[in-house]
């Protein structure tokens, strides 16, 4: 729901169309944040195949809702112009430069699944030999690839954002 807003919202006629793209892009965000803490609440658990429930699965959600949204108002103080900077620096907070609170929410991120990751037992249901054969020569052809892309990328779109710019 959520690509299909972004990829549509340019396309058809009228405000109404944008703010029903508008809907779906926010619906589906909204859906895809505490669903990521939800998978997270489990891996602690021991039983990263079953959903976490009660409380536990609950606030991990909402905390990681939470953190995705500090995270996105930090990358629209870097991106944006205008009244919508202004309005993610003020939710923000005006201490300090605007990419400290993208780059801390960044590092926070990254550093949850690692952290959940460690209470899982790893040599228990680690791959067979022979399929890490295979694998490992494989990431390290990709991996160097993915990271190229992902730098043209960050390259290709470093501007702040002035006016609409639709594919």
């Amino acid at each position: 729901m959520r690509d299909a807003g972004l990829w549509s919202r340019g396309r058809g006629p009228g405000a109404r169309w944008r703010a029903a793209c508008d809907g779906a892009v926010t619906c589906g965000s909204w859906a895809v944040a505490p669903s990521w803490g939800w998978l997270l609440a489990a891996l602690p658990t021991g039983r990263p195949y079953a959903p976490a429930t009660g409380p536990t699965g609950v606030l991990t959600a909402l905390a990681v809702a939470a953190l995705f949204s500090a995270h996105g108002l930090g990358f629209a103080t870097l991106r944006l112009t205008g009244l919508p900077y202004e309005r993610a620096r003020r939710l923000v907070g005006h201490a300090g430069r605007p990419w400290q609170s993208f780059a801390l929410t960044a590092v926070l991120m990254g550093g949850l699944p690692l952290w959940a990751g460690t209470a899982l037992p790893l040599a228990e249901r680690a791959a067979a030999p022979g399929t890490l054969a295979l694998l490992v020569p494989a990431l390290l052809c990709v991996t160097p690839l993915l990271v190229a892309v992902q730098a043209w990328i960050r390259h290709t779109f470093r501007h702040r954002v002035t006016r609409p710019s639709y594919l």
